[in-house]
């Protein structure tokens, strides 16, 4: 009776041994539920593809912004109108030449010039051949001699800076549309419409030399007129005064 009832407490202490291995068992290995884990991949697969997609826009942004920003070299344009030639800007004052003075500015090369084609006329240095005061006619025709001096050394240098301008700019031609970039492209742009500004500019210095010429001429007719005029005026005789 004492060996049935020891077998039934074996027995029991073994299914409850058993209960709790089992019971520790199951608490210590994880179980996996494929539905979330696959879900979880997927979002994870997303996420990177985002971020990767992410980086590419902002690699694509930082080279649109490069391209738009920074400065950019134009080489050879920014001398195609002017560079070191020469330049009416240099072009004597107008006013002092038919005031009677002479003021070359800076004409260089080009006024000597102009001093040796005046000089091989022989040109005399008044009409009226006085040696002291200046008439009208006198003051007029020096006017018109350094006015003529001083277009001979203009139209020197033009011819000269013309040749060296047409150079210029056939080059600047080349360099269009060699831009590797938007924003190059518009400053060479730029630079061709700050160019044909400096060239306009030179054409209205031509302008104003053409004017010169014709303010001298009628300077002299002014002088012609007002020396005929005192030839033909009469003052009548009073008699002896008392």
């Amino acid at each position: 009776m004492k060996r049935l009832h020891w077998v039934c407490l074996s027995s029991g202490f073994a299914i409850g041994l058993c209960a709790l291995t089992s019971e520790a068992f199951a608490q210590g290995v994880p179980v996996i539920d494929s539905s979330v884990l696959s879900q979880a991949t997927e979002t994870a697969s997303n996420t990177s593809s985002i971020m990767v997609s992410n980086q590419q826009i902002l690699q694509t942004v930082n080279k649109t912004l490069t391209a738009l920003t920074g400065n950019r070299t134009t080489g050879d344009l920014a001398s195609a109108a002017l560079g070191s030639g020469f330049s009416l800007g240099g072009a004597p004052n107008f006013s002092s030449l038919l005031s009677g003075g002479m003021s070359w500015g800076n004409l260089g090369q080009y006024g000597a010039q102009a001093s040796t084609i005046l000089n091989a006329l022989n040109l005399v240095k008044t009409l009226s051949g006085s040696e002291g005061a200046l008439t009208g006619q006198d003051k007029a025709y020096q006017g018109a001699v350094n006015t003529a001096a001083a277009l001979t050394g203009l139209i020197a240098g033009t011819q000269a800076s013309s040749a060296t301008r047409s150079q210029s700019f056939q080059q600047a031609a080349e360099q269009i549309g060699t831009a590797s970039d938007v924003k190059g492209s518009i400053d060479q742009n730029s630079q061709l419409q700050v160019q044909t500004g400096l060239t306009i500019n030179e054409l209205i210095g031509v302008l104003n030399a053409n004017n010169a010429a014709i303010n001298a001429q009628q300077a002299q007719d002014l002088a012609a007129q007002a020396a005929q005029a005192r030839v033909n005026s009469f003052t009548p005789y009073k008699g002896p005064t008392q």
